[in-house]
């Protein structure tokens, strides 16, 4: 399971059926149609509307685990993100598929560090000079992500970043766990602050591939 976000946006992640028809083999769809699938389902989810390029190809087979390369324009910050939207299957006459952007902007951003075992805190660098950060309890910041999680799966998941106090800073990681409320399963999930105001933060949430063990 992958959730992705775009910079300063809320929790998002990327799910759509539309109507797609062939007479022979698979069904297919054009990019120009990848992409607007695209747009509407994360405008539902983030709020905003992005430019999404998938190229000009007009016959693109939908079959199960195919990949559409992407480019994606986000309204917030103008900066060009890596897109993929992964068809899952056809039901009937309608096909669906999971939109996954990259975390980083294209020509820089840092690689992400691999998740810890456990739910912990750690600092990905110090926070800037004279910046306190913002003091959180952990259950808050928890229970912000189930919050987010909760829109995109559908039935709200328990989420678990330990029992003490952070402080937090724009870029600060910290390592959470998820339990899948339809599997039950235990997911890793790394939370990326992107902007403090006052009391309120908003954060990048990714959940990991696999589940645990």
């Amino acid at each position: 399971m992958s959730v992705r976000t775009l910079a300063l946006l809320p929790a998002a992640a990327a799910c759509f059926g539309l109507a797609a028809c062939g007479l022979f083999g698979p069904p297919t769809v054009t990019a120009a149609e990848v992409a607007e699938a695209a747009e509407d389902a994360l405008e539902a989810d983030i709020g905003q509307r992005p430019e999404i390029d998938c190229g000009d190809d007009d016959r693109i087979a939908v079959e199960e685990g195919a990949e559409v390369d992407c480019v994606l324009d986000d309204p917030a910050t103008g900066e060009e993100y890596d897109a993929t939207v992964t068809f899952t299957g056809v039901d009937g006459g309608e096909w669906h598929a999971d939109v996954e952007v990259a975390s980083a902007p294209n020509g820089g951003g840092a690689a992400e560090p691999s998740p810890s075992a456990e739910p912990t805190e750690p600092e990905s660098s110090a926070p800037p000079a004279g910046d306190t950060g913002l003091a959180v309890e952990a259950s808050r910041l928890a229970a912000a992500t189930a919050d987010a999680l909760a829109a995109q799966l559908g039935d709200r998941p328990e989420v678990d970043c330990g029992d003490v106090n952070l402080t937090i800073y724009v870029d600060r990681m910290t390592y959470c766990s998820m339990i899948d409320p339809a599997t039950g399963d235990e997911y890793e999930v790394t939370i990326t602050v992107t902007s403090i105001e006052g009391q309120n933060f908003e954060f990048d949430i990714e959940v990991a591939d696999e589940p645990r063990g």
